[in-house]
């Protein structure tokens, strides 16, 4: 006569076991999703927040590649160029503004100290559309603004080029003098009726340097030969 087999099943205590295990293992599970999505989200914003401020900071550029040498009398009728560029920002006419495409305007690209000691970048354009620039000191409406960059250690701009037209002049004359553009930290357009070549920008620590188009010459003759 065969034996019967012994069938033998889980205990409660084994049952409580197992349950109480698989629930720390779902619990590890869920805290790790939990982390993993948090930082990926993080790191996410900011992938996005960069590329954000990437977007602006080209728009940015743009209009400072395409900067018109535009010019402008005072109230004697003296005339100048109306670019005034220093340490803490710029001021310039572009054919290419983020806000009114197609248009000119008046764009001023500048620093702003934070409460902590740390520098934003900000854009302020002037649409020229029905605005007749003719005065070097008019008032213009600067009607819409930009926040371009955040929280930077350092911001500072410079300029590259003649220091004035008689300097450039007399380099041209006299070569032997062996006088060459450079760098500055300011330019006023105006009084030394001259356009920077480039711009440079110095973003904590990372320079953007922009090639400003030679239509300075041309402008400038034109404008002498109008007088």
């Amino acid at each position: 006569m065969g034996t019967r087999a012994l069938v033998r099943g889980f205990t409660l205590i084994e049952l409580l076991v197992a349950l109480a295990i698989f629930g720390l293992v779902v619990g590890i599970a869920s805290y790790g999703y939990s982390l993993f999505t948090h930082h990926w989200e993080g790191r996410l914003g900011r992938f996005e927040r960069a590329q954000d401020q990437y977007q602006r900071l080209d728009l940015v550029i743009t209009a400072l590649e395409n900067t018109l040498p535009y010019v402008v009398r005072d109230a004697r009728g003296d005339g100048g160029f109306y670019f005034l560029g220093r340490d803490e920002g710029l001021t310039l006419v572009t054919l290419s503004p983020v806000f009114s495409p197609g248009e000119m305007a008046v764009v001023r690209v500048f620093r702003e100290a934070t409460a902590d000691g740390r520098w934003n970048l900000l854009y302020e354009e002037a649409p020229l559309a029905g605005v007749h620039l003719r005065l070097a000191s008019q008032t213009l409406p600067f009607q819409h603004r930009l926040m371009v960059l955040r929280d930077l250690p350092d911001l500072s701009f410079s300029y590259f080029g003649w220091k004035s037209l008689d300097e450039r002049l007399e380099a041209a004359n006299l070569p032997e003098l062996g006088l060459q553009p450079k760098w500055m930290t300011s330019l006023d357009g105006f009084v030394a009726r001259v356009h920077p070549q480039r711009i440079a920008i110095d973003i904590g620590g990372q320079q953007a340097v922009v090639f400003v188009p030679e239509r300075a010459d041309v402008t400038f003759r034109r404008f002498m030969g109008q007088e």
